[in-house]
């Protein structure tokens, strides 16, 4: 009997259940790519999808953003009749792998849209503007080359207020001379790694995780060029506001 060869690289962190499933006793190998089936893991049945032949007995099956390097045997591999819900869910991520945005945009990139843009910052900040800008700020690629998205933003201003060293020295540039405005408010943020192309729709779409900010704070101001700049933040490395693999936002 041949020994099960597994190696695992992650798109982004893994997170799933082990699901250990009767298997079928109709469809037998060898198996296509594109079949789902179930392969011998850590000890239990790990769903999967086959998504190359590697022409010398051996499969590669992803499992969420897990990439496994599989032998073909009985022991080793076997057919898996998809639920409902799998269904659904690997015809979503063929969906959204064949309509993944094009060109050479950073956004593009990553299979997202492009981030936000502001043609002109010097209109004083209003709930409408602050959103504008916060996105235009906070928006794009972080010093990791993760590229970072905001959706569901809603901005509250407080009314406008002098300089305070202590709370305003660190914003770059900033305009001592000009109010400032205290904000808070919600968003989430997708941080997003480029996606990995090649081992199956639900990798090349999956690339990004989430973090939901019910409560953040910060501030809009002006810098010495005219231009008004705002931020927020909340409680990002809680773990509890964390979703891993969901699709960047289009």
């Amino acid at each position: 009997m041949k020994k099960v060869i597994a190696r695992i690289s992650f798109a982004v962190v893994f997170v799933g259940a082990l699901i250990a499933t009767k298997p079928l006793q109709s469809q037998t190998a060898p198996f296509k790519v594109g079949d789902s089936v179930e392969v011998q893991y850590a000890g239990q049945w790990v769903t999967g999808v086959v998504t190359k032949d590697l022409e010398s007995g051996t499969y590669v099956v992803n499992h969420g953003s897990q990439i496994m390097y599989i032998n073909q045997g009985p022991a080793n591999i076997r057919a898996h009749q998809m639920t409902p819900e799998e269904k659904a869910a690997a015809d979503q991520s063929a969906q959204a792998f064949a309509t993944r945005p094009t060109g050479n945009g950073i956004g593009a990139q990553y299979g997202a849209r492009e981030p936000a843009t502001c043609k002109s910052r010097t209109a004083p900040p209003n709930a409408e503007t602050a959103r504008k800008y916060l996105m235009c700020d906070m928006e794009g690629l972080d010093g990791f080359q993760n590229l970072l998205l905001l959706t569901d933003v809603t901005v509250q201003l407080a009314a406008p207020r002098a300089f305070i060293y202590a709370q305003d020295s660190s914003r770059p540039q900033i305009d001592v001379k000009a109010p400032v405005y205290d904000i808070r408010g919600k968003f989430k943020q997708f941080q997003c790694s480029k996606p990995i192309l090649g081992g199956g729709a639900y990798t090349a779409t999956h690339n990004c995780n989430l973090y939901e900010q019910p409560q953040a704070a910060g501030s809009c101001y002006r810098d010495t060029f005219g231009d008004w700049h705002c931020t927020m933040a909340g409680n990002r490395l809680a773990s509890t506001n964390q979703v891993r693999e969901q699709m960047p936002p289009r």
